[in-house]
């Protein structure tokens, strides 16, 4: 019963670290541009939505749609004033600004709703009473969290195998000078971009938020296991990504049961130094891409 438990455990964990990777691959692979921020962006539209949710009274569903279309909005925003005009030059340069935004992001995320050490609560969607999922006890949150990311995994799928705008994003991403020739607008893709993983980004806080406490330093914990699953699946791979978050989740659950809870985010190092070390382009990344 205890492997079970870990393992749903895993399995919801992993699901959010494949949203917030599939934010960081969409990125990477449209602009070649690792986001250190993405994570205070999970931060920020868990905070947004609980200002909605909690703070004005909206419904939850309400309050959803605002935090993921206000995820969008700052993530034109962030691309459009402070990482377009740096995007032709280094890429340290663009590692710098996105580490600014970060301490930006956090800065704000204090001076609205608390300082280091205060954690706020969200209200679940559903009743908090642990139900009988077989052998298992389970949240209702823990299978609204494994639904809708399976539900937003399956529409990306449709989006870019059959939509124009999916199309032009994945040729973008593999080759830009052939993207340019063909009349594709590659720096509304870019913008693009950043909009649609910040948005991922605000699902994912709205699914996480009432399984966990918001406090304004989470960002960096959540980026670092999202982009372990991002670099174990393959950093121009969204397949991996997913792949990667549920593999993640469920190595850093196992061993928090098994061995100790401090390995439990020791656990998303070792995945990043085995995969560098081992299998640096992933387990379906390409062949002969550059890492950052």
């Amino acid at each position: 019963m205890l492997l079970n438990y870990a393992i749903m455990t895993g399995l919801t964990s992993g699901a959010l670290y494949a949203l917030i990777a599939v934010g960081i691959v969409l990125v990477y692979k449209s602009t070649k541009v690792i986001n250190l921020a993405h994570g205070d962006l999970v931060m920020v539209c868990g905070f947004l939505a609980y200002a909605f949710h909690v703070q004005l009274g909206l419904s939850y569903f309400l309050a959803f749609l605002l935090a993921v279309a206000c995820g969008f909005v700052i993530g034109l925003v962030v691309y459009q004033i402070a990482l377009r005009p740096l995007m032709k030059s280094s890429v340290a340069n663009v590692l710098i600004a996105t580490m600014a935004l970060s301490f930006i992001f956090k800065g704000v995320a204090r001076f609205f709703w608390g300082g280091i050490g205060d954690y706020i609560p969200f209200p679940p969607i559903a009743s908090p009473e642990p139900m009988n999922l077989g052998d298992v006890m389970v949240l209702p949150q823990q299978l609204f969290i494994l639904a809708g990311s399976i539900v937003l995994m399956l529409a990306f799928a449709v989006f870019f195998k059959s939509t124009p705008l999916g199309k032009w994003m994945r040729a973008t991403a593999d080759n830009v000078k052939a993207a340019k020739l063909v009349g594709i607008q590659t720096e509304r893709i870019y913008l693009l971009s950043f909009g649609i993983g910040a948005a991922i980004a605000g699902v994912a806080a709205v699914l996480m938020a009432p399984l966990t406490l918001l406090y304004p330093d989470m960002g960096f914990s959540l980026f670092l296991k999202a982009f372990a699953a991002a670099v174990l699946g393959g950093l121009d791979s969204i397949l991996g990504a997913v792949l990667g978050g549920v593999l993640v989740g469920l190595v850093e659950t196992l061993a928090a049961t098994y061995i100790h809870s401090s390995f439990q985010d020791v656990s998303s190092f070792v995945v990043i130094m085995f995969v560098l070390i081992f299998m640096p382009t992933g387990i379906l990344g390409s062949r002969g891409v550059r890492r950052v």
